[in-house]
């Protein structure tokens, strides 16, 4: 099990490269991107927090980059203009990723329904306390980077 782990964690990696390559963005982008389709409007410094980044120049060069490519926008609180959200732009640069995971989620969801309702329930189960390990073990890091 522990090769298959490694070899998904892998594939995963390399997926979100090909769809960074093919949006004309790096990983790091794409993973904003995936970031703000999945929680909607965020903050730069929530950004910076879910990704691993510095709070200075890091996030607001991912923040120019994704901007000036169509892919995301600012926008401006009304009630305090200081405070600024990053959002997706809908119908914007994202959609090539979008359509590409479409595809991709048919042929994920044809796999699963491959399983038993019991089978299925186990491998959620796994996958939510896998993601959970994996997130804590990542905060664990970035709270010791320092």
């Amino acid at each position: 099990m522990n090769e298959q782990q490694r070899l998904a964690g892998g594939q995963a990696v390399r997926l979100h490269a090909v769809l960074a390559a093919k949006a004309g963005v790096n990983i790091t982008d794409i993973t904003v991107l995936a970031m703000l389709e999945k929680s909607g409007a965020m903050t730069p410094g929530q950004i910076a927090q879910q990704a691993g980044l510095s709070r200075g120049g890091a996030i607001t060069a991912v923040i120019d980059r994704l901007e000036k490519g169509g892919f995301v926008r600012r926008r401006r609180e009304d009630e305090d203009r200081r405070k600024v959200t990053i959002e997706l732009v809908p119908d914007g640069a994202y959609q090539v990723v979008t359509a590409s995971m479409t595809d991709f989620s048919a042929r994920y969801l044809a796999l699963i329904d491959q399983y038993s309702p019991e089978q299925q329930a186990i491998l959620l189960d796994f996958a939510q306390r896998a993601n959970d390990l994996v997130g804590d073990f990542m905060a664990e890091l970035q709270a010791t980077e320092k």
